[in-house]
């Protein structure tokens, strides 16, 4: 195929550029530049520009790191021992659940024990005593029976011969003055033996009254003093109890019974010695380690977003909650100040989108995020963004952080 005359272009004479001739190169490079081209530059100059234009207008939620523990909101525990003795029985397992007042562990007290059986023998023939001698004075001396203490046992034995002695001759001296009264009103006998008859059977009841209310004094007088000797002993034994329950170690709350290591029937303990710790089942919250440089940012009731690392958070996403307390002094953790930050969660586990739960355990380490502003992305820019989104660089505070700062304190 041959070109056609039309077709031919007439030759250009190009002037030689000169490189300060800014004109002349503008006229000769934009006729080069297609129409899409310059569509798509006039486009992303504008989104720009409107980005920069709404960086006053869009705000963001600023907070602050820390790393946490899950852990129950009652402290842990420890079982002391409360004196040096034996391990007598071991009545709690490993990680077992107990309740508050349960027995874990019982110990043996020779001392003890010895005092005990002293008191028990001691209490029993006191009982005996006060038993018998109530029935010696209450009960005429012909109608006791049953006695028990072999003390007084033998002196009734002794005081019913002298006594019984003693009323045959009071009724023997009681009949012969019957005699002489009859005889005397006959006129058989004279005055002299009528009034001697009378006077030796007065004579004769009264030692036997005498006899008998000298052993019945004698024996109320036994009979207080082994109701006080009772009294005491029953004191010494109530307080003797009260020490046996130092031996019998208990749970001071409820929950779960840990380190029981090495502790067996018939070890020997010393008084302090750590024989166990008890868990609390209480409410878990998340305790927070706040650096002091960021402590003054928080107040109680502030809101917490919380990051469990036992769970992926792009699955099982955050946990909330909101600041339940702030301690007054600072803890060291390694080499740094921190204060503690207890934290309340909204609910104990995380849940993926079919529904299952993940619980949350005590121990469980979290990452947490307390919400200590709304700052527009203008102010982030001008103030130094990087102090606040990521705290772990340790740099001096910002003019953004000092806002914060007073900005809190006004909170608070």
């Amino acid at each position: 195929m041959t070109a056609q005359p039309n077709d031919v272009q007439p030759p250009t004479t190009q002037r030689p550029m000169n490189e300060n001739d800014f004109s002349h190169g503008l006229v000769t490079y934009l006729p080069t530049v297609s129409v899409r081209s310059q569509l798509i530059y006039t486009t992303v100059l504008g989104a720009v520009l409107l980005t920069l234009l709404a960086l006053p207008f869009i705000y963001v939620d600023v907070s602050v790191q820390a790393n946490g523990l899950v852990r129950p909101i009652s402290e842990r525990s420890e079982v002391k021992a409360t004196a040096g003795a034996v391990i007598e029985a071991v009545l709690v397992k490993e990680w077992q659940t107990v309740k508050k007042g349960q027995p874990l562990f019982r110990l043996r007290s020779e001392q003890l024990l010895t005092r005990q059986q002293l008191i028990d023998q001691q209490l029993a023939e006191k009982q005996a005593f006060v038993q018998d001698l109530t029935q010696l004075t209450t009960r005429s001396w012909k109608e006791v029976a049953g006695l028990t203490a072999p003390l007084y046992r033998q002196e009734y034995t002794r005081f019913r011969s002298v006594v019984e002695e003693s009323w045959n001759l009071q009724e023997k001296r009681k009949r012969e003055y019957q005699t002489a009264s009859l005889l005397y009103s006959q006129k058989v006998i004279a005055r002299l033996e009528y009034e001697d008859a009378l006077y030796a059977h007065k004579a004769a009841l009264a030692r036997y009254n005498t006899l008998v209310e000298q052993q019945r004094s004698d024996w109320q007088t036994d009979l207080t003093q082994s109701r006080r000797d009772l009294s005491n002993l029953e004191s010494e034994a109530k307080q003797l109890a009260e020490e046996q329950e130092l031996y019998v170690l208990k749970a001071p709350i409820g929950g779960t019974a840990s380190q029981l290591a090495g502790r067996y029937a018939g070890s020997y303990v010393q008084p302090g010695d750590i024989m166990a710790v008890v868990s609390p089942d209480s409410t878990l919250i998340v305790e927070a380690y706040v650096p002091s440089k960021d402590i003054g940012l928080l107040q109680p009731g502030q809101v917490v977003r919380l990051q469990v690392d036992a769970f992926d958070y792009n699955q099982w996403g955050l946990l909330t909650g909101k600041v339940l307390d702030i301690a007054n002094d600072f803890t060291m953790n390694n080499n740094q100040p921190v204060f503690k930050v207890r934290c309340q969660l909204d609910r104990p586990y995380l849940s993926l989108s079919n529904g299952y739960r993940g619980q949350l355990k005590k121990g469980m380490t979290v990452q947490t995020r307390f919400q200590v502003a709304r700052r527009s992305l203008f102010q982030l820019l001008y103030d130094k963004a990087d102090d606040w989104l990521n705290p772990a660089i340790q740099a001096k505070p910002s003019p953004s952080n000092r806002l914060a700062q007073q900005e809190g304190g006004t909170r608070s």
